[in-house]
């Protein structure tokens, strides 16, 4: 695709319907993935099925990654984005209608696709309609579009749960994506021209070869072990707060509307202008080096409030490598790559996010609650 052809474009319409995508996107993810563990437990399974079926469907997520990014530089953003919403409608109707946590597998698999052929092609499209200089901040504003998902999301759904049961939870994230549909198909459609340069060119280039992993093994590793020390704890995380502090489901959506939401909201604007400052490299290396003890506080804290500031702090760190990282991975890629370079590092996290959770649900059963922090610390050292 031509790159001049992108900079005359309107790009303040393109960036706010992608805006309104990112936050209809993200309320309904988290009106449901936020307490999957609970509803999972809810229909009989135990903690390290829980983190079975999580882990099947991270895997399913991790696979598609990189052919979703390969199919959305070369046919387009906007029809994997819509195909997306579409497919992420149709699972949360089927989650009421299941009776044995077995047969949630195959729609949370589907509902994992959805979001996997979501993610590269909105971070792609980012970078496709900013200019260079102004794209660390952009990230940082797209994250706090989808954090406002997360901030409201978890609340939301606890509370109607509490009040109207797990289908009034189920039936809202499905509207949520029908009014996702209105703004995905005011996208900018890819023109003649545009199809035809983009296939030529990924023809042209489409070997992969060592010079184009080279640069992104750095990113892909770092996702990894990122990805497998907050996936260890993240599907034992609302199962913990309820064993440990006797949460209600309401008091553990509130705190990760908090923990996690409230805190990636906070830092998104700081964290693009202290990594334009001082250099993003540098500043994702700080963030993640302060990590790893603060997990290891994790393990000692016998207070639900003191257990949300030290959840605070590390989803905030983390939080802030978020701009940083992907405007760095988009300075190393060529523009008709990005969607596959998305891709690829995406799958990193995915993996990690896949395997920590079975990780995590052994480690709960086999030695105890204290062991999974403890492992999360390691991963977070290793990197």
């Amino acid at each position: 695709m031509a790159s001049d052809r992108v900079r005359r474009l309107p790009i303040s319409r393109e960036l706010i319907l992608l805006l309104l995508i990112n936050v209809l996107m993200s309320l309904g993810m988290n009106l449901t993935n936020s307490l999957w563990p609970l509803y999972v437990k809810s229909l009989g399974a135990t903690v390290l099925q829980v983190s079975f079926v999580i882990s099947l469907m991270n895997a399913a997520g991790t696979l598609l990654r990189v052919p979703s990014g390969y199919v959305s530089d070369r046919y387009g953003r906007r029809k994997i984005i819509i195909t997306s919403i579409l497919l992420a409608a149709f699972p949360p109707l089927l989650y009421a209608l299941s009776v044995g946590w077995e047969q949630l597998i195959p729609w949370g698999i589907v509902y994992s696709i959805a979001f996997a052929l979501f993610m590269p092609s909105r971070m792609a499209m980012v970078a496709d309609y900013t200019p260079t200089a102004r794209r660390t901040r952009v990230y940082s504003i797209m994250n706090l579009a989808w954090s406002s998902g997360s901030i409201v999301g978890p609340a939301v759904g606890g509370l109607l749960e509490s009040f109207h049961g797990w289908n009034a939870v189920f039936f809202v994230a499905v509207f949520l994506y029908i009014l996702c549909l209105m703004p995905g198909f005011l996208l900018p459609k890819l023109s003649r021209q545009d199809f035809e340069e983009g296939r030529e060119s990924l023809a042209e280039e489409g070997r992969l070869d060592l010079a184009f992993f080279r640069p992104l093994l750095a990113f892909f590793l770092l996702d990894l072990f990122i990805g497998l020390g907050m996936g260890t704890v993240s599907s034992i995380n609302p199962i913990y707060l309820t064993d440990r502090f006797n949460a209600t489901t309401a008091e553990t959506g509130l705190f990760i509307s908090v923990g996690f939401g409230l805190t990636t909201i906070l830092t998104q604007v700081p964290a693009s202008m202290l990594a334009d400052k001082f250099g993003k490299g540098r500043f994702i290396t700080v963030c993640l080096a302060l990590i790893p003890p603060l997990f290891l506080l994790w393990t000692v804290v016998d207070n639900i409030l003191l257990l949300l500031l030290v959840n605070m702090a590390i989803n905030g760190l983390w939080s802030m490598t978020w701009p940083a990282f992907i405007s760095l991975l988009m300075e190393h890629t060529p523009r008709n790559r990005r969607g596959v370079s998305s891709g690829i590092t995406q799958s990193g996290i995915m993996l990690g996010f896949t395997v920590g959770p079975a990780i995590g649900g052994y480690l709960w059963e086999e030695f105890g609650k204290a062991f999974t922090p403890q492992l999360s610390s390691l991963f977070f050292a290793s990197r």
